[in-house]
């Protein structure tokens, strides 16, 4: 997986962030050495 791709799902992950106060949405992708990817965001 390139750096681009991992960003690509870390974006995608950001769409699930439920931010009602700071509407500040993070997403995270974290790739594993055996090429898992765990995506997270943020929930307020």
């Amino acid at each position: 997986m390139t750096k681009q791709e991992l960003i690509a799902e870390a974006l995608k992950a950001r769409e699930f962030a439920y931010v009602p106060y700071s509407k500040f949405k993070v997403g995270a992708a974290l790739l594993t050495e055996d090429g898992k990817v765990y995506k997270g965001c943020n929930i307020e």
